[in-house]
């Protein structure tokens, strides 16, 4: 049985609190939660009979004895992420502080159309690859996958011109089915402006985050994400900040190289942002493109002066420019961390039904 089922009324929030604030004292959690004494110390036992929280180094006291702090435990539950970029695949394993304990990339080319063979392979990957660390199923709390696609009530769908034809696909009730635990969908590009806001911490204003990330055919794909005061804007069904068609075809780039080709990538980079600035009218703009390696922040100062040639006049924009921080896995991690987030306050608030 999933941990979170057998958690009591004040269990939860007992335990969503602890893992936000990663320790806490007893006194700390009864005036958090508004809960007595005795009530705080029933969660805490019953937590600690269940393997999930252990009591960790004491606060260092201004007077008398250090007052005993709890937190979770990290080997309590672990967590999967996945970044589903395609053709590459990032795959990261999580404790339940969020830590990261393996993680993997591979790609898969193949069948890419056909959506029931390729979620197939990627459970039995995700199987073998737990058998092969030695980590139990039934340890896993449930799996978190950033899509590089659409987000509907009834599935999944890629749109691109090179990217493979998915119409509705059921993608978390296939894999719930394969794998035994539950499964949690988002925005790709939301997981990433998630993970740079963890890395950055949070700032008040709005920001759009864009990545630029390598497709399926040498051709590059622009996504983005809108920030406001340290959260992500999901959108009304999960989608929000999408751009349209935003994609840079490989001809055009071929021929380039060098400087040459950068200024071509920065061109259509701001093509597909000038709409966008006058909208959200952001505080800053955060651009990940790691996928070009040394050439990143020529990519950036020449997508700065591109924007402001075009704004120059306008009443809007002036938005800060800048690379974003994070790095490799970011996204696959932070898609296993929201799996803990998700289950944890749905368990302590019940009203919460979905992401925000």
């Amino acid at each position: 049985m999933h941990f979170t089922k057998w958690l009591a009324n004040t269990d939860a929030p007992v335990l969503w609190a602890l893992w936000q604030r990663q320790a806490l004292t007893r006194r700390a959690l009864g005036e958090q939660l508004s809960l007595s004494r005795p009530t705080v110390e029933r969660a805490l036992q019953h937590l600690i009979d269940h393997g999930l929280i252990t009591e960790v180094d004491a606060a260092s006291p201004t007077r008398g004895r250090p007052a005993k702090r709890f937190g979770v435990r990290p080997d309590a539950w672990a967590t999967l992420g996945m970044d589903l970029e395609l053709p590459e695949i990032n795959l990261v394993l999580s404790d339940a502080t969020g830590e990261i304990v393996q993680r993997e990339a591979f790609e898969i080319r193949q069948d890419l159309a056909n959506p029931r063979q390729v979620l197939d392979r990627l459970a039995d990957r995700m199987q073998g690859w737990l058998a092969e660390s030695g980590t139990a199923l039934e340890r896993i709390a449930g799996l978190g996958i950033g899509i590089p696609g659409f987000l509907t009530p009834t599935g999944v769908s890629f749109v691109g011109r090179n990217l493979p034809k998915w119409e509705q696909v059921p993608v978390k009730e296939y894999l719930e089915d394969r794998l035994g635990f539950p499964v949690l969908l988002q925005h790709d590009v939301h997981l990433m402006a998630q993970a740079e806001i963890a890395e950055c911490g949070s700032r008040e204003g709005l920001a759009l985050f864009v990545s630029v990330r390598p497709g399926l055919d040498e051709d590059l794909r622009i996504g983005a994400a809108i920030c406001m005061n340290g959260r992500v804007f999901s959108g009304g069904h999960g989608n929000g900040g999408a751009l349209y068609r935003a994609v840079i075809d490989p001809g055009p780039l071929t021929p380039l190289g060098g400087s040459e080709r950068v200024e071509r990538i920065a061109m259509q980079l701001a093509e597909s942002l000038i709409h966008a600035i006058p909208l959200i009218d952001p505080n800053r703009i955060v651009i990940h493109a790691e996928c070009l390696g040394g050439a990143e922040s020529e990519l950036i100062d020449r997508c700065r002066t591109a924007i402001e040639d075009a704004m120059r006049g306008e009443y809007v924009g002036g938005a800060e420019i800048s690379s974003a921080r994070i790095r490799d896995a970011s996204g696959a991690h932070q898609a296993a961390v929201s799996v803990t987030r998700h289950l944890l306050r749905r368990a302590a608030t019940p009203e919460v039904e979905r992401i925000t």
